[in-house]
């Protein structure tokens, strides 16, 4: 079995790529520690920990590939040197040393925020810190270890950490708050389902002798938006919620994303193909 690296693997995608990956290759991980692997089966994976040195990952196994997947939001202010420690730091010094031992692939994890179109001023830190993780990896780019940017649009799904937007709000109308108070809803987003994500990656994986050598990247989202407005309206729906929805109650956030959509088309043409719609997603979720 060929080998793969996790970077993160007891996170929110982390784990979902190892649990669904083991059955195909020898997923090893990366995370802070043994101590804290709550997303994953007792004793599944073999984990390193991001404490110490990243070398001896590389001489101990035959890595065929890198999964980048770590990430360090900041949304509960955690230290800057953190953020780029994880975010910038680790899959560069990854990345050299996936050159040096001959590892075929490396996949990084980004970021639909991280878009030169968009001057969004929520998580501003977050989205400068993997503007600069890729254009060092692109620095760094040899062909002999394909460097590949899977550029993730508005993920969800289960065991997402419960403050982030979409657990929240499920969690606020699922339990009947009174008042759930947004902003008007126009706004769009391409949400994926992680399921769907996982196999996306694996597709890439699966399908990695037929790419060109060099920097390649994909959109991953269904390649549609769907309002917030129409994403709190079909949670109400499914959950039967009596929560009166007050849409217009906050404002927009600072320069706003309106529209936000992935272009996936070379993901279809590797043959890539979601499961799950949003309506299939959420309820997957509430199960």
């Amino acid at each position: 079995m060929k080998t793969v690296l996790i970077t993160g693997i007891n996170g929110f995608l982390g784990s979902r790529l190892a649990i669904r990956l083991q059955a195909h290759y020898n997923v090893i991980g990366l995370g802070s520690g043994n101590k804290n692997l709550n997303r994953l089966p007792e004793n599944a994976f073999k984990v390193y920990s991001s404490t110490e040195a990243l070398e001896p990952i590389f001489t101990e196994n035959e890595v065929y590939a890198v999964i980048h997947a770590a990430t360090v939001y900041r949304r509960n202010d955690e230290p800057i040197e953190k953020l780029i420690r994880t975010n910038v730091l680790l899959p560069v010094e990854l990345y050299d040393l996936s050159n040096k031992y001959g590892t075929s692939l490396f996949l990084n994890t980004d970021s639909f925020f991280n878009n030169p179109e968009f001057d969004y001023k929520y998580l501003v830190d977050y989205t400068l810190s993997k503007k600069h993780s890729i254009e060092w990896l692109k620095i760094m780019q040899q062909d002999k270890c394909h460097l590949i940017n899977m550029k993730v649009f508005h993920m969800y799904g289960k065991n997402d950490g419960p403050g982030k937007f979409i657990p929240k709000l499920l969690s606020d109308i699922r339990s009947n708050m009174p008042d759930v108070n947004l902003t008007p809803g126009e706004q769009k987003r391409d949400f994926i389902y992680v399921e769907d994500a996982v196999s996306a990656y694996e597709t890439v994986l699966q399908q990695a002798g037929s790419l060109l050598p060099g920097f390649l990247e994909f959109h991953l989202g269904m390649g549609y938006s769907v309002s917030i407005k129409d994403l709190a309206l079909t949670m109400a729906g499914i959950t039967q919620s009596t929560s009166n929805l007050n849409f217009g109650a906050f404002d927009y956030r600072e320069n706003e994303i309106m529209d936000s959509v992935a272009n996936n088309k070379s993901l279809v043409e590797l043959g890539w193909a979601p499961a799950f719609n949003l309506k299939t997603g959420l309820t997957e979720l509430l199960q």
